[in-house]
């Protein structure tokens, strides 16, 4: 989208914002419109405050864009990979942008071909210069297969950024006493510039994050020993001490995030006392932590949030029904006060600053308007409009989103979100019930492209946060851990019951749809609640839950964090096979009655379209109704405009054909 602001205008004009795209009520807009590519995301102010790099779409897909602030009329620069989606970015000086890109590659590891994703760091210079992958041609690039990790910037030397990647480092020797190679995690200092690497400090065997200093000196390192088990090492006179030990199957849940601006301590996200995440500081000299940064009682820390130029700690966020901001720095915090008092009702977010904090890129957003980027002016007080993520949406076109809380059977509150169809009395409606991804993960009260689209179709659509949802401390989640298809799915289906008891659902015309997990939900809903549901659409979803396991296995190792963190939600493979069978919707294809749509794209690597081809050969084998769509060239994550629109387009039409609208 081209960067056109409009005219300066004063920060207290709230209604201004709802006249920037105002039209007369229309008919539904198609699914072209909802499933476009936000026409504008994570937008980026250079250090100088005179540019604005974000990722806009360039025929379908996404690409990194640079705009003149001072010159809104000039066309901007592009800068898009062939084989590579960009997924992030960051200035590393006034000419230059490291972009984060995405990739999937054929791995070979003797065993077979996988599909594996791989994310590269590219320097590009606005000015000059053909962009280049940083850390190319280095042996920790070429042993990792390119996947190094960018951190930050080097607070020591401007223009170098941090990275982390695998090399092989060292020998061990395992209980035969034969000689074994290791692949030890590193940290780097890269000249975004040159590209000449030089290395900070070298991991050992089991290495998973750094931590890096104010001069971009390694502080600590997290070693991870064996499942969820890890243990985290300061750099104290010069040699590696261990701190503490992190234990999550122990209920010990630690991430370490930063440091503190003058190098003393480590910042540490974890669960309190409260027994919600909150962070706290723990002193490098010391194994026992300080006095809480933040806390609250009732809500997970969501984000940490920093300054992109000094790599400081700077405030964190939390979501009560939306994200809420607590800054530790008193302009920062002034300045989100006085935003969100003069546009109440809100979610006002601070993106991005220039280093001197002279122009700042705000968002703006509600459920029924979509996230709108503006540049204040702290000076001054002005708010201009950028870009809108959607910005031919109106008002009218969206459906009113509310909190819609329940209990469960149990007793435990289940807070859900409520989006209803415009123009449409909550009485009877045909009704989707649309459970979150992740499944650690929450919904909230913000703009959602694809429950709006099916509110805009006729549909109430129901989003609840079950039990194993994030953001309500740790025992809302850990009451999710081995509950797949039992008291999460409980959750999801006593949801259902309570808008049926409400009147706003009738109960014969009632679908599920999820993504992901919640693509696992919906078939679930299916398959061991088959009374409920009208019709299931999965998108990504897993039938075989042992076989996504064994996946993992196979992909990770079968002694990786990645399978010890999956079967302590789950169950393990082995010792729990039967429970698993007895959760897998593919296992008991035979319970379901409603029609099925399965949708999967060919390149999705965190939940193999394997998935989907298990779950449609066991419906058909037990003589169900199944649909299955395939998507060439797409992930997990709908990068590509038209994969969002197939996807919109199959679920209306189903939807359609088996619950009206």
């Amino acid at each position: 989208m081209t960067y056109r602001p409009r005219a300066a205008q004063a920060l207290l004009f709230a209604g201004a914002l709802e006249c920037l795209f105002a039209a007369g009520a229309q008919a539904a807009p198609p699914a072209e419109v909802f499933g476009a590519l936000p026409a504008m995301r994570y937008p980026a102010i250079s250090p100088d405050g005179k540019h604005l790099a974000a990722i806009e779409p360039a025929n379908g897909k996404p690409a990194i864009f640079v705009f003149d602030l001072d010159a809104p009329t000039a066309p901007p620069k592009g800068y898009a990979a062939p084989d590579a989606l960009p997924v992030g970015l960051q200035w590393s000086s006034n000419d230059r942008i490291v972009g984060l890109y995405a990739a999937e590659k054929m791995h070979d590891e003797g065993t077979g071909l996988h599909l594996r994703q791989f994310v590269r760091a590219v320097s590009i210079s606005i000015s000059n210069g053909t962009p280049f992958i940083l850390m190319k041609g280095s042996r920790a690039f070429n042993v990792s297969s390119g996947n190094a990790s960018f951190i930050g910037l080097d607070p020591a030397n401007p223009g170098h950024v941090l990275m982390s990647a695998y090399d092989i480092s060292g020998e061990t020797l395992d209980d035969t006493r034969l000689k074994q190679s290791f692949y030890a995690y590193d940290l780097y200092s890269v000249d975004a510039d040159t590209g000449d690497v030089g290395q900070i400090a070298r991991g050992v065997e089991g290495t998973q994050s750094w931590i890096t200093g104010s001069k971009g000196q390694a502080l600590a390192r997290l070693d991870m020993v064996h499942d969820l088990k890890g243990d985290l090492y300061v750099l104290d006179a010069g040699s590696w001490r261990k701190s503490l030990t992190i234990d999550e199957s122990a209920g010990m849940d630690m991430v370490p995030v930063a440091s503190t601006p003058d190098d003393s301590a480590l910042l540490i996200a974890r669960y309190g006392s409260a027994g919600t995440l909150e962070l706290d500081p723990l002193p490098l000299a010391q194994t026992s932590f300080g006095q809480t940064l933040y806390s609250n009682p009732q809500y997970d820390i969501d984000n940490v949030l920093s300054d992109a130029w000094s790599g400081d700690v700077v405030g964190v966020s939390y979501i009560d029904d939306k994200e809420q901001f607590n800054y530790f720095q008193p302009d920062l915090a002034r300045w989100q006060r006085s935003l969100e008092k003069s546009l109440p009702g809100e979610t006002v977010v601070l993106v991005s600053w220039d280093k001197a904090r002279k122009r700042i890129v705000v968002s703006t957003e509600t459920p029924k308007e979509p996230k709108i980027y503006n540049l204040f002016t702290p000076a001054t007080g002005q708010l201009v409009p950028l870009a809108s993520e959607y910005p031919t949406l109106q008002a009218s076109d969206l459906g009113d989103m509310k909190p819609y809380a329940y209990d469960a059977r149990d007793g435990l509150k289940i807070h859900a979100y409520l989006t209803l169809p415009p123009g449409k009395t909550p009485k009877n409606l045909p009704t989707v019930i649309f459970p979150h991804g992740g499944p650690e993960s929450r919904d909230a009260l913000a703009f959602d492209w694809w429950a709006q689209f099916m509110a805009s179709r006729g549909y109430a659509v129901l989003q609840p946060n079950f039990r194993g949802s994030t953001g309500y401390g740790q025992s809302f989640r850990d009451a999710g851990f081995n509950q797949w298809g039992k008291k999460m799915q409980d959750d999801i289906s006593d949801g259902v019951r309570k808008l049926v008891a409400d009147g706003i659902a009738d109960p014969k015309r009632i679908c599920i749809v999820g993504a992901s997990y919640g693509g696992y939900a919906a078939l679930a809903g299916a398959t061991f609640s088959p009374d409920l549901y009208a019709c299931a659409v999965s998108f990504a979803g897993i039938g075989d839950v042992s076989a996504i396991i064994g996946s993992a296995a196979s992909d990770q190792g079968s002694d990786s964090p990645v399978v010890a963190y999956w079967e302590s939600r789950i169950g393990s493979r082995f010792k729990d096979a039967a429970f698993l069978s007895e959760i897998s919707p593919a296992k008991h294809a035979e319970n379901v009655r409603a029609p099925v749509l399965l949708l999967h794209c060919t390149n999705d690597v965190t939940v193999p379209i394997a998935q989907s081809q298990i779950e449609q050969a066991a419906l058909q084998k037990a003589g169900k109704k199944v649909d299955f769509v395939t998507i060439e060239g797409d992930d997990h994550y709908l990068q590509v405009a038209a994969t969002r629109v197939r996807v919109l387009q199959e679920v209306q039409k189903f939807l359609a054909a088996n619950i009206g609208n």
